[in-house]
């Protein structure tokens, strides 16, 4: 039998790993795989960033991203930038439709949350929280 500390580990893992594919399937009719909107989010968060710069924020290596932010930068979603300091650097940038977008993957996360947490108290949330953040920090000190 597995120890409670392996079964939470795992717990964990897997709740993350479900949470995820259960966006994944809301945004894909939307046109939006795992990796596209991905990107997208973590743009959001670090618009004008480099290449190099969104890749290790996604935890992806920076020639796995080339063909997306290709794609997507044909879609009109987001715009390459001349760095104003080095001409050989691009700063990547969500254009207006790449917001708008964003905007629609936030609206389906925050239905997903309030399908999910409904039934939890504030304070059950707020235990879970400060449990996987002590966990994370954790992790981000090994690293």
């Amino acid at each position: 039998m597995k120890s409670l500390n392996e079964q939470f580990a795992e717990s964990m893992f897997l709740t993350t790993h479900t949470w995820r594919i259960a966006l994944d399937r809301q945004l894909r009719p939307m046109g939006f795989t795992l990796s596209r909107w991905m990107l997208l989010m973590h743009l959001s968060r670090n618009d004008g960033c480099t290449h190099k710069e969104l890749a290790q924020s996604m935890g992806i290596e920076s020639a796995t991203l080339v063909r997306l932010v290709d794609r997507m930068e044909k879609e009109g979603l987001l715009k390459r930038c001349s760095s104003e300091t080095d001409r050989r650097v691009k700063h990547l940038r969500l254009s207006d439709a790449g917001i708008a977008s964003v905007e629609k993957i936030r609206a389906c996360a925050a239905d997903l949350r309030k399908k999910v947490l409904s039934g939890l108290s504030q304070d059950e949330i707020q235990n879970a929280f400060n449990v996987m953040n002590n966990i994370r920090s954790k992790l981000g000190a090994l690293a």
